[in-house]
């Protein structure tokens, strides 16, 4: 099977090995050249030579936009053969994702939205969560695709069902991160100590992978990103998107996103998510 990977970020660029160290004949492009090792995958210079031919057009961009700039500006949509099947693993909105699935429905080509949870160092190691929605048929044709980059694949429905669940896990996630980082900022006021207050957390039954995973950047107070704060903000305004369109109130959620935004306006949008605790430092007077 030949496999189109398109977008070789952070994310992508482990990815798109995975899938290359699978077996699958890959080649990929990024809109801006960089040097990448794919092992037995190739890096091709021109979009269309990624695309002709490909079975799968796998997708792993910063957003809808760059998304639809591939698909629209880029001219993939013409070149396709019908029957193709797109597999857009960015995390975009829900509505977005529906609409990019009608359109290319006209050409001929099916549509998997398969966003991940997980970030760089599972994504080196094939460790993601793949949350998929399309068609049965579908998700059949690149389901090994889709487990050569994970841990556990999901298929939870049709199109925009893995984008629904994505948003949901990154809401949750964003108010973990958000709570915690406003805890350990009141401990540093009120001279316990941010220090103490994670050494004690973590022999409770609240620890959980994702704060050992941020523990050293709040104990050093720095954020070098393995999810930036940027992209947190991003997917919470999605999440209102979701959330207004089937009139479900989620002030958690609400309230997180105004924090990273926040973030995001003091300089911190480059920073790792956990960077809001500094955002909520300045808040509670901490610092």
């Amino acid at each position: 099977m030949r496999v189109a990977w398109i977008g070789l970020g952070a994310m992508g660029a482990p990815m798109a090995a995975r899938v290359a160290q699978a077996g699958f004949d890959v080649r990929a492009y990024n809109r801006t050249p960089k040097p990448v090792d794919l092992g037995p995958g190739k890096v091709v210079s021109r979009l269309a030579d990624a695309v002709d031919g490909a079975d799968v057009i796998c997708l792993m961009v910063s957003d809808a936009t760059a998304v639809r700039s591939v698909l629209e500006d880029g001219g993939v949509a013409e070149r396709l053969a019908r029957g193709t099947v797109i597999v857009n693993f960015s995390t975009i909105g829900v509505a977005e994702t529906q609409a990019f699935a009608m359109s290319m429905a006209d050409h001929g080509v099916e549509w998997i939205d398969a966003p991940v949870s997980g970030s760089v160092q599972p994504a080196r190691e094939g460790k993601l969560v793949v949350m998929a929605g399309g068609s049965e048929a579908a998700f059949r044709r690149v389901e090994p695709v889709l487990r050569a980059v994970a841990k556990s694949v999901h298929h939870l429905g049709p199109v925009g069902s893995g984008s629904a669940m994505k948003l949901l896990v990154n809401a949750y996630l964003a108010t973990v991160i958000t709570g915690v980082s406003e805890c350990l900022a009141v401990a540093d006021k009120i001279g316990l100590g941010r220090g103490r207050l994670l050494e004690v957390l973590s022999e409770t039954s609240t620890w959980s992978p994702v704060l050992a995973a941020k523990r050293p950047l709040w104990e050093n107070d720095e954020f070098p990103a393995s999810f930036a704060l940027k992209h947190m903000a991003k997917d919470l305004r999605l999440v209102q998107d979701l959330s207004g369109a089937w009139m479900a109130t989620m002030p958690l959620a609400s309230a997180a996103y105004q924090q990273m935004l926040a973030a995001c306006a003091h300089g911190l949008a480059e920073d790792d998510m956990a960077a809001v605790f500094r955002q909520l430092a300045q808040t509670v007077g901490s610092r």
